[in-house]
């Protein structure tokens, strides 16, 4: 071989062998530099994945959590407006009682503030203290009203007009009281002890003794029912027109 064609071979292989070299020492180079930054990229992937695994664990604890707190608070809101529903029942009540005490202190007050609830007036003829048919009749509808009450007093008063002595026209009237109450007692079961009864005479007269009509009305007995003044009390106002006397 020509000495000029061994040195050209000499050379090529000389710089093939470089390249050879260079080309493995490269590889190995990108190898060692290339795996670590894979290991590390899939570190870092398995360490994202397992960060967002926790990110979405930390969420459902986060909504479990404010969905128990919303439950929570709902309950103590209900609770609260239980409570006061209930306060306000008590408060009611309450009221109601302080109601129920004043009236009954004012029931206890007025026990004994009696005022006239009803009345009736039977007139008698001259000197005359019984009770005709017309009177009874008048005292039976008076007793239907009485029956309907519950708390009560009967005055029974007996007048006379000016005729006739003081002392006697007593007399006559406290008779003619008497024949009411006994009256009341007998037809209409009504306690004696509710009975309040006075003849006055000639005093007190309702009209003018000087006319033979004003003397006829002052013939009477007047009975009135005398009611305390209570919440509750029946308090009718019933008057019956005087029969005409005999």
């Amino acid at each position: 071989m020509h000495p000029a064609n061994l040195t050209k071979l000499m050379i090529v292989g000389t710089i093939a062998a470089v390249l050879t070299t260079a080309g493995c020492a490269t590889k190995k180079y990108v190898s060692k530099t290339i795996q670590p930054l894979e290991m590390g990229l899939h570190k870092a992937n398995k360490n994202t994945q397992a960060n967002a695994a926790e990110i979405r664990n930390v969420d459902r604890r986060a909504e479990r959590g404010i969905s128990e707190a919303q439950s929570s608070a709902d309950q103590a809101n209900e609770a609260a407006k239980t409570a006061d529903q209930h306060a306000q029942a008590a408060n009611q009540l309450a009221q109601q009682g302080v109601a129920q005490a004043k009236q009954a202190q004012q029931m206890a007050d007025n026990m004994d503030n009696y005022a006239p609830a009803q009345h009736v007036t039977v007139l008698f003829a001259l000197n005359k203290a019984v009770l005709t048919d017309s009177d009874q009749q008048k005292l039976s509808d008076f007793l239907q009203q009485v029956k309907t009450l519950k708390h009560y007093v009967i005055q029974v008063q007996g007048f006379t007009d000016k005729t006739g002595p003081k002392q006697f026209n007593l007399m006559l009237s406290q008779r003619r009281a008497d024949a009411v109450v006994r009256y009341l007692t007998l037809n209409g079961d009504i306690p004696l002890v509710k009975i309040y009864r006075l003849g006055y005479g000639e005093a007190a007269p309702a009209h003018s003794n000087s006319t033979l009509k004003g003397r006829k009305l002052n013939r009477r007995v007047t009975v009135t029912v005398m009611v305390p003044q209570m919440p509750g009390a029946e308090s009718q106002s019933a008057q019956a027109t005087p029969p005409e006397s005999n």
